[in-house]
């Protein structure tokens, strides 16, 4: 899941709220390729993962509308190609990015000045949560 990888850096290397903004929208972006990619292989994962997916694209939208997003991409979208991985893997990978978000937005929310980015970045976060939540089960 190279994809997930490559989200999975460029949402951990972000700095500033537009950074992790650009990164998140990228980041829900793979994990619905790769949800899509995989649901229909996952079994008994099938349902989690069409809900996930809704969350995902969720999350995106929730970023696309807060006033912080940069209008052009801060670096070149990763070229489309097969997803690498096992379907038994994608629910881990896909969990471990989702919470990977939910604390880089929660922390960037903290500190916009807009209302909107606050907003967008606490959707985002929640949505993130929903998806880990999804394919791991609640947390204690």
């Amino acid at each position: 899941m190279n994809d997930i990888a490559a989200a999975r850096r460029r949402v951990q290397q972000a700095s500033g709220l537009g950074g992790v903004l650009d990164a998140a929208y990228d980041a829900f972006e793979s994990m619905l390729s790769v949800i899509r990619n995989h649901e229909d292989s996952t079994g008994g994962m099938f349902i989690p993962f069409v809900m996930a997916a809704t969350c995902a694209a969720n999350g995106r939208d929730a970023i696309l509308f807060a006033p912080s997003l940069p209008p052009r991409r801060l670096h070149e979208p990763p070229a489309a190609g097969p997803h690498e991985g096992s379907a038994e893997a994608a629910p881990d990978a896909v969990a471990a990015l989702s919470l990977l978000l939910v604390s880089q937005l929660a922390e960037v929310a903290g500190s916009a000045p807009e209302h909107e980015d606050r907003a967008a970045c606490q959707d985002g976060s929640r949505c993130a949560q929903q998806i880990h939540d999804l394919l791991t089960g609640p947390g204690p």
